[in-house]
């Protein structure tokens, strides 16, 4: 009887050809979306803190 044969289920090299094919597919996701969000971020440049009146206010109060 092959060893192949009593154990049913995932084999040790589909298991790792399948865990490096994720950890591949998940790199070329992260690198193909990267351009994306740094041409949002160049579009929106006056998203984020911005020290108002009322901020002012806020911090004269709490003594900052």
């Amino acid at each position: 009887m092959n060893s192949d044969e009593r154990r049913p289920g995932i084999h040790r090299r589909d298991f790792l050809f399948r865990t490096t094919s994720g950890v591949a597919l998940g790199v070329a996701a992260a690198v193909t979306a990267a351009p994306a969000s740094a041409q949002a971020a160049e579009a929106a440049p006056e998203s984020g803190y911005r020290e108002t009146e009322h901020v002012r206010t806020a911090y004269a109060l709490a003594r900052f």
